[in-house]
């Protein structure tokens, strides 16, 4: 494919988004041939569908640094070709990011330089990203053929330390598929060999570090039984010393495998649509040796890999730079998981820490799903026990929610809150008590019809997947015959786990069936936990 061109580190904010941005009036993008006109580069070209974007973001009070053009080429090359290496170390041969580079001369990637409106002040490390990034969309925006991707590393130059090996001020983190990096004029390869022309400084592991978050990766530590260093977690302090000892991890091959930017023929339903995400069962367990890990689960968009996050919570804000990880891509049967991960790999200073067992499944889109299981160590051992058994759930075709204490069909978007997701078969849907424009407290209920009479032993209880509190807790049961007289079958406990399959004292036949939610879970945080929420509810 060719793509015509108009020759026109770390930290990663935990909870940063793109908030209250205002958009510029005139953004100035400058032409490369204004700035670099005796390159004659023709048009870029890529083997890919989808390429990375390079930007170059210069404020209106300064000119672009020197040859950054062929500096930033390099550097971008560089990149591709380590994580080609990485890649292919990990099992996926020859895979890295698309660059669009230049026909005449393919030492020389697209670049595509912007001129901000604000000056270099109004850029700092602390908020100039997201002050940037509102920019450099609105000249995307008006020019759609620019953007060849949703990922995009933009490069800034230095405000501070003269622009040699001191430089810095600029934003160096990654904000969603966003990155940011420093450009300084000592940002040459020519001065890279072995790492140690740049000393104690980062930038070159710091920018792979960055463009690893906008490809996707979260921070993840290796094993304390590896001999080497994540780039993910450290790496990027380390890179410029021993950089052959900083690697990525196989949870960040099995998440590049997906990029949309890493797949030469991915098509455009990268990143939408519905996964229909559906766990059937989970068993969680460890002994003296090893925790170990079962699962099985239904999905509408397959999924390839699977990830285990053991991050131990040193801190409120620990950035998850200690998460170690144990993944696969051994899909068995296309719907089911197996992992043993050996305690050995868990340093031995975390088990002090409370953890968070984080399973991420990994679908062929881009997207993921993630089910969080706290646990702790007692005895030298994790005391976690989840036992979710598959049960077989009755049919839901003909069901009908026709009653709801309430629902939210405003906030968050149009019936993203309708009861009607409590039958859809989606987990990634979910019911919510209104909270929008009215504040009704517990309890909250909801009621089905299962269209006839039908046979039960019990419930199945999907919460929903990205929020934790307001989870159903406490329920009571009723079910009937015609709606109207009611029998009770008494109040029971629901787990705060992705699933929980909720067993009766004896088997019930009914039509209708109403559950009424008294008590939602509460990590104690502090928020006001009046509401309810719910992703699936079954019976079987």
């Amino acid at each position: 494919m060719t793509i015509r061109n108009q020759l026109t580190f770390c930290l990663i904010l935990a909870g940063f988004f793109f908030q209250g941005c205002t958009l510029k009036n005139n953004v100035n993008p400058v032409e490369e041939e204004e700035i670099e006109k005796e390159l004659e580069l023709g048009n870029y070209e890529s083997d890919y569908n989808y390429n990375l974007n390079v930007v170059y973001f210069v404020p209106s009070d300064i000119e672009p640094l020197a040859n950054y053009h062929e500096r930033l080429s390099g550097v971008m090359l560089f990149m591709q070709d380590w994580f080609k290496g990485e890649m292919t170390a990990l099992g996926f041969p020859g895979k890295t990011f698309g660059l669009l580079k230049s026909e005449v001369d393919p030492s020389y990637v697209k670049v595509i330089l912007i001129r901000g409106e604000g000056g270099q002040d109004d850029y700092p490390y602390q908020g100039g990203g997201s002050s940037a990034g509102a920019e450099i969309r609105q000249y995307f925006q008006a020019h759609p053929a620019e953007e060849a991707s949703d990922h995009t590393l933009v490069f800034m130059p230095s405000r501070t330390g003269g622009n040699g090996w001191d430089a810095g001020g600029v934003p160096f983190y990654g904000l969603g598929k966003w990155c940011y990096a420093l450009d300084y004029l000592n940002f040459d390869m020519s001065y890279w060999q072995d790492g140690s022309r740049q000393g104690d400084e980062l930038w070159i592991g710091g920018t792979i570090h960055e463009l690893g978050h906008g490809l996707n990766l979260p921070h993840n530590k290796h094993k304390a039984t590896d001999n080497w260093t994540s780039m993910m977690s450290w790496g990027n302090h380390e890179f410029n010393d021993t950089p052959d000892q900083v690697k990525l991890t196989l949870a960040d091959a099995l998440i590049l495998n997906n990029n949309q930017v890493v797949n030469e023929s991915t098509g455009s339903g990268h990143y939408t649509g519905e996964v229909g995400f559906n766990l059937k069962s989970m068993r969680i367990h460890a002994d003296n040796q090893n925790l170990y890990l079962k699962a099985r689960a239904e999905s509408d968009i397959p999924f390839n890999g699977v990830i285990a996050y053991n991050d131990p919570k040193t801190s409120l804000g620990d950035g998850n730079y200690n998460a170690i990880t144990w993944a696969t891509n051994n899909i068995i049967e296309g719907d089911s998981v197996s992992l043993t991960m050996p305690l050995a790999g868990i340093d031995q200073d975390f088990k002090q820490y409370p953890f968070e067992l984080r399973v991420r499944f990994l679908h062929t889109n881009g997207k993921h799903t993630e089910l969080s299981y706290p646990y702790s160590y007692l005895a030298g051992k994790p005391a976690i026990d989840v036992d979710l058994k598959e049960v077989k759930e009755l049919s839901k075709d003909n069901w009908s929610v026709v009653d709801v204490s309430s629902e939210e069909l405003v906030g968050g978007g149009t019936n993203k809150g309708a009861g009607t997701h409590l039958i859809d078969g989606q987990d990634d849907t979910f019911w919510h008590s209104q909270w929008y424009q009215a504040s009704p407290l517990y309890p909250h209920y909801f009621v089905l019809d299962l269209d006839q009479v039908e046979t039960a032993n019990g419930m199945v209880f999907s919460q929903r997947l990205d929020k934790y509190n307001g989870r159903v807790k406490t329920i009571n049961v009723e079910i009937s015959s015609d709606n109207s007289s009611w029998i009770g079958l008494g109040n029971f406990q629901v787990g705060d786990g992705a699933r929980d399959v909720v067993e009766w004292t004896s088997t019930e036949s009914f039509r209708y069936i109403k559950v009424t939610v008294t008590e939602g879970h509460d990590n104690g945080s502090g928020e006001n936990v009046y509401f309810s929420h719910l992703a699936e509810f079954g019976l079987y």
